[in-house]
């Protein structure tokens, strides 16, 4: 998508942080603009849609939210960054392509954007997209600094260097290839259910089809992943386990987001595939990740063992 230029950053690492060309960052910002408009427009259908036929809801919601939550945290989050399980080299290809049709950053980029914020988590300037970043106070956290967590970041022109993070998986020809081809594969995210629409229901159902598992998808997709997980986790809710910044837990959110809102527990035990680490915790991926296993896509997954957890309580 771009070309990453080299920086000296007294705060950072050498070379962790690189400022786009002023070229390079216009494209990025085109990008963000013409993506923020199809999902904003496809998304304002979709309601209209809803609101005629709101039994539709009932299937709809939970097709986005599954493929959000397996392209979005299985793939990009828990696989590429954490490396929290194994899977056949096909089935990676299709989680890399899930996670890509998510309109979020391109694979390398997000995963190298999540190392960061995990190395500097919370931290002004270095973690991407802390909602402390103009201040401590309630006011500034819960105004900017939500706004800045949710989307002000994505226009910096300060980006996370994806070679510094020495990504291996990028060597793999096929994922590099998705990860260069970033802006084609995550348009055909909206392109594909507006064909399948349209074979078999015509213009109409072509519409529906893009503003239902296109728009809308990206849209809830990115308002759980960067509105509540980055800004709403990192400012209000709960704690139970020592760790580097202010993440916390949403629980009563968690069964809507698949667990991500459980995203203290993520912080205190980042490898384990689920965030459900206590009796307490209800995780709504497991059932998928137990089917995911019993079909053989993924496997070696890490878990939290219990006698870990008394040692990080607080």
């Amino acid at each position: 998508m771009h070309k990453e230029e080299s920086m000296d950053d007294a705060a950072a690492d050498a070379g962790e942080i690189i400022v786009l060309s002023v070229s390079h960052h216009l494209k990025r910002v085109l990008y963000l603009v013409i993506t923020s408009v199809i999902v904003l427009g496809g998304t304002v259908i979709a309601i209209r849609e809803l609101l005629a036929a709101p039994l539709e809801l009932l299937y709809v919601l939970p097709i986005i939210t599954i493929a959000t939550a397996l392209g979005v945290n299985t793939a990009l989050h828990m696989h590429f960054t954490h490396d929290s399980f194994k899977s056949p080299r096909p089935f990676q290809y299709f989680l890399a392509v899930l996670g890509t049709f998510e309109c979020q950053e391109s694979l390398g980029q997000w995963v190298a954007n999540h190392k960061r914020h995990h190395k500097h988590v919370d931290v002004k300037d270095l973690d991407p997209h802390t909602p402390y970043q103009f201040g401590d106070s309630k006011l500034t956290v819960f105004t900017i600094g939500l706004l800045w967590a949710t989307i002000g970041w994505k226009f910096s022109r300060r980006i996370t260097s994806k070679s510094y993070h020495k990504l291996e998986f990028l060597k793999d020809p096929v994922l590099f290839w998705i990860d260069r081809y970033f802006v084609a594969i995550s348009y055909a995210g909206f392109a594909i259910p507006f064909i399948i629409g349209y074979l078999f229901g015509g213009y109409s159902l072509a519409i529906k089809s893009f503003a239902y598992y296109g728009a809308l998808r990206v849209f809830v997709g990115y308002f759980i992943t960067e509105f509540i997980i980055d800004g709403l986790c990192h400012s209000l809710g709960t704690e139970k386990f020592r760790t580097a910044g202010r993440a916390k837990n949403i629980a009563i959110l968690s069964p809507l987001t698949f667990g991500g809102t459980l995203h203290h527990n993520h912080h205190a035990f980042p490898r384990a595939l689920s965030t459900a680490v206590d009796k307490s915790d209800l995780d709504t991926m497991k059932p998928v990740n137990w089917v995911l296993m019993k079909c053989g896509l993924i496997n070696a997954v890490q878990t939290v063992e219990a006698g870990a957890l008394p040692l990080r309580r607080k």
